[in-house]
């Protein structure tokens, strides 16, 4: 049974949210401010959090903030409750990481919505964490097919609008695909670059991002490089088959080896 907390200083909307969620088979619990919220948090273990913006001791923004520090392994799904007068707050609390953001007031048919549509967006990245004993080489290379994931079933390549769950210690949580801009290898690990100068040490090997990033998006230019091509800026030729690459939101840029500098010589014509 999938389990919501919800935190919200109007008791009488909390309850309500309480009983129509329990009437869905929900199990559910209700906190009235954000300080009983960070410790049910812990203690509920939620697989999603309503949470009001203007909370009577610390706002949800403060919430989720610190909700981001927390070890909770892969976090819960974040949605804000929030009045119309509070439109400006929006692009905020998801810049910090929301998921989704309700207006007051709404309909319980456009909360279940929004709660099931969250609830299958999860499923789905959830499906393509692959365990991390599974691992990709040159001299036995799997095919992609062959790939399972920590629930048994076949990897499925992501779209560019997908999330990427990292287990990062600090920054724990989903990043959308078409934020990541270039992925470096380091023999048994990767790094991958994100746009905010979001950075993350993964031990992943670069064969398995190539099978996992959609391929239309996402090319490699040299053994140790990986790029997104949406952010490619400008080229520069070194010699007739070598070149470096500028992208957009990284500071430095990248060399094309000649073994793979067909693939990116259909972008110089």
């Amino acid at each position: 049974m999938k389990k919501i907390l919800i935190i919200e200083d109007n008791i009488d909307l909390a309850e309500n949210i309480f009983l129509f969620l329990k009437e869905h088979g929900y199990n559910v619990l209700s906190c009235y401010n954000g300080e009983k919220g960070l410790k049910s948090i812990i203690e509920f273990n939620p697989d999603l959090i309503l949470c009001d913006i203007m909370l009577p001791d610390i706002s949800g923004f403060k919430l989720l903030s610190e909700l981001k520090k927390l070890d909770t392994g892969i976090p819960p799904i974040f949605i804000f409750l929030t009045a119309k007068t509070q439109r400006d707050d929006i692009r905020k609390g998801m810049t910090i990481g929301a998921d989704d953001y309700i207006t007051k007031p709404f309909t319980y048919d456009e909360l279940i919505n929004a709660i099931n549509t969250q609830f299958k967006k999860r499923s789905k990245v959830l499906r393509n964490i692959i365990s991390t004993d599974v691992e990709l080489t040159d001299k036995n290379r799997k095919s992609k097919s062959n790939i399972k994931n920590k629930f048994g079933s076949e990897v499925i390549e992501l779209d560019y609008n997908d999330h990427i769950f990292i287990n990062d210690k600090k920054n724990p949580g989903f990043y959308l695909v078409k934020n990541l801009i270039v992925i470096k290898s380091l023999k048994d690990y990767t790094r991958l670059y994100f746009i905010d100068d979001k950075k993350f040490l993964l031990r992943k090997r670069m064969n398995y991002w190539e099978n996992y990033l959609p391929k239309e998006e996402f090319i490699r230019i040299h053994r140790q490089t990986l790029i997104n091509l949406n952010f490619i800026d400008r080229f520069e030729r070194l010699s007739s088959n070598r070149f470096s690459i500028f992208l957009k939101n990284y500071p430095k840029r990248v060399e094309v080896s000649q073994r793979y500098s067909n693939k990116i010589k259909k972008f110089l014509k």
